[in-house]
């Protein structure tokens, strides 16, 4: 899509103070390094770094126009855009031009599962039908971490006109965020996929995370859809206040999965009901927890008008996001790697997960810090080690600055000391388990993003090669 200048500065709510020497404008981009001819490049001033210091590189990239909210010098053929902030006028931006391509927009939030819903909706509404009639256009959906008040707007910007459907994550460290996030995708369909303890250092509590995550609710058009989850109370209160209409999942929802079944390996089985509708579905995906993220995009899906064949065959196809509860197979002992992030509820799943997987071998947990719980985080710690020692472990490694309060609340718990081991380095932990590891075992590998459990893994398979 091209942008006059006109219609840029209105939809940044900004002023024009030099007209440079192109009169149409490409690709909008916040990375100098990604400016195309003629682009547009919008100055974001972080904490960490001041876009505007890059304007020299944009004019020697070829940009057609910046967007700004201080001085800048730059030559006349280069068109400039003033605005109070170019953040907000970033989202500005997308959100004019989300409402003028006119897509529907469904947007998923919540403390656990938002990335694994989210690529469920994106597999079933590629494969969707309506009526008997396959849907037209193509589907977006965000990508990677895009999920912020940058990675949103970027996200929206990619639509070219030929989308039917945009499928997008809304995340949150702080209050506000989810609120403003909302006003610029506009959604036509929201759901919250649950609330739980996490990022407790910017929302404070519990309550403050529940509010947070509301405001999906609170701010989505009555004339939209609300998709709740009626196993979590805290999303049924937040959908309450909604005036429009509600499709409901979990039980006693309108949809719902049942008689789940943990499979060799890890994969689910599990019966999907849509009114009385019943389809059989097995997940490629491990863990219990994403048959409720399944039955959340199902619920999704048929807010949107797929029908019940598409959503199977799109929740057939999914596979695992990687380091979300990722299997895998390495000298034969299994997997599982979940060291993407980390917080109680999906630490308690992922220990769960752990624990019902068939086979004989040992059960081995290799944990990280769970990071951002705040006031409390010592204290969700040593419930970490509690639940941790109540999971059926063989065995449990611990890594970070939070190791030794685990391994405090597992052994209060009654778990054997000889079993708990705290480990300094992701290369001596990977070094030891290589070392106690054998065929027919399983181990877990998760903690927060900055743990990066991941390196555990990648030592083991790397050292002695």
């Amino acid at each position: 899509m091209e942008w006059t200048i006109e219609e840029l500065a209105r939809a940044a709510k900004g002023t024009i103070v030099q007209r440079g020497a192109v009169s149409r404008f490409g690709h909008i981009s916040t990375d100098s390094r990604q400016v195309d001819k003629d682009g547009v490049f919008v100055a974001l001033h972080g904490e960490a770094r001041d876009g505007h210091v890059f304007v020299p590189e944009v004019v020697r990239r070829g940009g057609g126009c910046l967007v700004v909210q201080r001085s800048v010098a730059g030559p006349k053929r280069v068109s400039v855009i003033r605005v109070r902030d170019t953040l907000k006028a970033l989202g500005d931006i997308a959100h004019f031009h989300r409402q003028k391509l006119a897509p529907r927009v469904l947007a998923i939030t919540g403390s656990n599962g938002k990335t694994t819903t989210k690529e469920m909706l994106f597999s079933i509404l590629q494969r969707a039908r309506m009526e008997d009639r396959p849907l037209r256009g193509k589907v977006l959906k965000t990508e990677g971490n895009y999920n912020n008040l940058v990675g949103l707007p970027l996200t929206l910007l990619r639509l070219r006109g030929k989308e039917r459907a945009a499928v997008v994550e809304l995340g949150t460290n702080r209050p506000g965020e989810i609120r403003r996030l909302t006003a610029i995708a506009n959604p036509d369909l929201a759901l919250i996929t649950s609330v739980a303890p996490a990022h407790l250092s910017g929302l404070g509590t519990l309550a403050g995370v529940a509010r947070e995550k509301g405001a999906i609710f609170r701010g989505l058009d009555p004339r939209g859809t609300a998709v709740v989850n009626l196993d979590d109370g805290r999303v049924v209160r937040q959908s309450r206040s909604f005036q429009g209409r509600v499709v409901t999942y979990g039980t006693g929802g309108f949809v719902r999965g049942e008689d789940p079944e943990m499979l060799s390996g890890g994969r689910l089985r599990f019966n999907l009901r849509v009114g009385r509708v019943r389809e059989p579905v097995r997940l490629r995906l491990c863990g219990m927890h994403n048959v409720r993220n399944a039955v959340g995009a199902a619920a999704m899906a048929h807010a949107f008008g797929a029908d019940v064949g598409a959503i199977r065959t799109g929740l057939e196809a999914v596979r695992p996001v990687a380091m979300r509860m990722q299997v895998e197979r390495w000298a034969g002992i299994g997997v599982i790697n979940d060291a993407y992030n980390a917080n109680p509820a999906s630490m308690e799943a992922a220990l769960a997960t752990l624990k019902a997987i068939p086979g004989r071998g040992r059960r081995v947990a290799v944990l990280g810090d769970m990071l951002e719980m705040g006031a409390g985080e010592t204290d969700c710690h040593r419930q970490l080690g509690e639940t941790a020692a109540g999971s059926g472990l063989d065995a449990l490694y611990l890594l970070g600055r939070f190791a030794r309060d685990t391994r405090q609340g597992a052994l209060g718990a009654g778990m054997d000391r000889a079993v708990v081991r705290v480990v300094r380095t992701h290369g001596k932990l990977a070094s030891e388990l290589r070392a106690v590891l054998r065929k027919g075992d399983w181990v877990l590998i998760k903690g927060s993003r900055g743990s990066a459990m991941e390196k555990v893994l990648a030592a083991m398979k790397n050292e002695g090669a």
